[in-house]
């Protein structure tokens, strides 16, 4: 299964770093002594390396131009966040992250049935919000971003009669969009891992999820609002 991560300078670091942990310890055969991935995962950024807000250099694996080339191809696209102000400049210059975003999210249906699923983490739900994907859904973020939040959504839906409810918690499944993508938000840093091991559980069973879980020597947290159907 392909994992997409959006990356941009100044991203927290946990926001992509614990998301790619959780689905890099999902091996096929663990006990051989050459085992593989079940997850290849795919860090994609404009520049080819890319600072975070603390200044922590990582080098991307492919350009985002590229990533458009087989969009198709990955099952799940991470949003990470970082700083207010970054998220905001992402969004008002609709560049080819927010571009990125919006294909994904408007891809056709699978004929297959096996679903694609975005995932924010922490402040990346501003751009989720902002490309309004999030209308008429729960959703989150970090806890001193709810409000901003609650804003960006409403910058981008104006005066609707069905707008996006924002609460504080560790991770919302949003529903389906309208093409059979799901969207689960995360809460603050490290509540992505919580979200992660969610995600996971959706798509190679709560079992998998738990021994991931157990890899990491990580507790889960409850957090879960599950969205009707939307």
């Amino acid at each position: 299964m392909q994992v997409c991560i959006l990356m941009f300078h100044g991203h927290d670091v946990l926001d992509y770093a614990g998301p790619y942990e959780v689905f890099a310890n999902i091996l096929r055969d663990p006990d051989s002594k050459s085992p593989d991935q079940i997850f290849d995962i795919t860090l994609i950024a404009v520049d080819k390396v890319i600072s975070s807000s603390r200044n922590l250099c990582v080098n991307r694996h492919i350009s985002i131009a590229e990533a458009h080339a087989k969009i198709m191809d990955y099952d799940i696209l991470i949003v990470p966040g970082g700083p207010i102000r970054t998220l905001r400049s992402l969004c008002k210059r609709n560049g080819p992250e927010m571009e990125f975003l919006c294909a994904y999210a408007a891809l056709p249906p699978r004929d297959q049935g096996r679903e694609r699923i975005i995932l924010s983490i922490c402040t990346g739900a501003l751009l989720l919000g902002c490309a309004q994907l999030l209308r008429g859904r729960k959703a989150t973020t970090h806890h001193k971003a709810l409000d901003v939040l609650r804003d960006a959504c409403y910058g981008a839906e104006g005066n609707d009669d069905n707008p996006t409810e924002v609460i504080e918690t560790r991770y919302v499944d949003g529903g389906f969009l309208g093409n059979g993508t799901r969207i689960v938000t995360a809460g603050g840093i490290s509540s992505g891992i919580d979200a992660s091991l969610y995600v996971l559980s959706l798509v190679v069973g709560k079992e998998m999820a738990a021994l991931a879980g157990r890899i990491m020597e990580f507790d889960r947290s409850s957090g879960l609002m599950q969205a009707e159907d939307n």
